[in-house]
């Protein structure tokens, strides 16, 4: 009876059975069989068995764990290494190992990438519009008690990568995927939104909104760097730019027709400014040619001058050696200045002279009497 149910079980065993449905009937001993035979046998263990397998699978284990410490580090990276949570170095660029977890732990951060941070509004898709204002972190009180709009972008990188990860117990930025304990998350932010309100603060709405802008991001750049060293983030503040500036909205009309009535000042101080220049060279030039005509006016004077008085002196010279000749030549030369064309008769002491002209005038023109008045 024995025999015959063997017998049934063998023939029960040697049944057709689809290829499928056999791989799957295969029992735990056969498949650790199977495992076992093409595992080879290491020196020192006897013939395998489950020890020697434990043993094979406990080295497989250790080597994909061991493969698990190699990684690599890009070029604007930086590793920091831990073991049991205690940081022990760093690692700049190529691949290198470490113990995995949990004995060791390797971050892997981009440290010279340029990171911003928006405050006041939030950018679009594009990076640049803005879609949404916040106004609870861009509303802001001047110096002289007037509310101000300001929103900036702060652009920043990491310097000190061991103080970013383990300094600041930061409760991270979800908006900007920044996970907890990286202090650019509300650290930042808190920073930023600090020094802008101080410099602010100490400045009245006009100088904000026109003249003093680019002094406000200086400020604000160096404020937020020396609040981040205060803290120890390891971040290095590089750019502070405002986007925009401008009052609320109520009194946004009122404050534009200020901003257009100096920027017509300025173009009037311009204006004026050009034609001041254009001008003073003209007058400049004018004053040399005025200059210069008096200059030759008073060469000519003098030269005038000195002739006349050369001329005196040849008369005198000549009224000392015949006075009476002298002066009646003189008074003939004053006459003849004097009744220059007139018909003239001059008058002798003694007879009618003759009279001959010698200026190409007629006969006649002129008549010498006597004194006895013949003519």
């Amino acid at each position: 009876m024995a025999a015959s149910t063997e017998d049934g079980q063998v023939a029960d065993n040697k049944m057709y059975r689809p290829p499928q449905q056999e791989q799957t009937q295969l029992n735990f001993e056969e498949i650790i069989e199977r495992l076992r035979a093409s595992i080879p046998k290491l020196p020192g263990i006897g013939g395998g068995g489950v020890a020697g397998l434990i043993l094979a699978a406990l080295v497989v284990i250790a080597i994909i764990w061991a493969a698990t410490g190699f990684y690599t580090v890009g070029p604007d990276e930086q590793a920091v290494l831990r073991t049991f949570g205690k940081i022990t170095g760093t690692e700049s660029g190529g691949l290198h190992w470490y113990y995995p977890g949990p004995i060791g732990r390797r971050d892997v951060v981009a440290i010279t990438t340029t990171r911003r941070l928006e405050l006041g509004f939030r950018s679009g898709a594009d990076g640049f519009t803005v879609a949404q204002s916040v106004t609870n972190e861009s509303l802001m009180i001047t110096g002289d008690v007037n509310i101000v709009d300001v929103q900036a972008v702060i652009q920043y990188n990491i310097t000190d990568l061991e103080k970013f990860l383990t300094k600041v117990d930061d409760p991270g930025d979800p908006d900007r995927g920044i996970p907890p304990g990286s202090p650019d998350g509300r650290t930042l932010r808190d920073i930023a939104e600090t020094a802008l309100r101080q410099v602010v603060g100490a400045r009245n709405i006009d100088d904000v909104l026109t003249t003093e802008k680019e002094q406000v991001q200086t400020d604000v750049l160096f404020k937020m760097r020396e609040l981040a060293a205060t803290y120890e983030t390891g971040i290095n503040v590089q750019v502070v730019l405002l986007q925009n500036v401008n009052p609320p909205l109520e009194v946004q009309s009122a404050f534009e027709d200020v901003v257009r009535a100096r920027e017509d000042r300025e173009r009037l101080i311009n204006l004026a400014e050009a034609y001041q220049a254009a001008e003073i060279p003209k007058a400049i030039g004018e004053a040399a040619k005025v200059t210069e005509a008096a200059e030759g006016f008073k060469t000519g004077r003098i030269a005038r001058a000195q002739g006349e008085a050369d001329g005196f002196e040849a008369i005198l010279e000549g009224y000392l050696n015949s006075p009476v000749v002298t002066r009646q030549r003189l008074y003939l030369e004053a006459m003849e200045d004097i009744l220059p064309g007139i018909k003239k008769f001059i008058l002798s002491d003694s007879s009618v002279l003759p009279f001959l002209p010698l200026d190409g005038s007629t006969p006649g023109a002129g008549t010498i009497i006597g004194a006895g008045g013949g003519q």
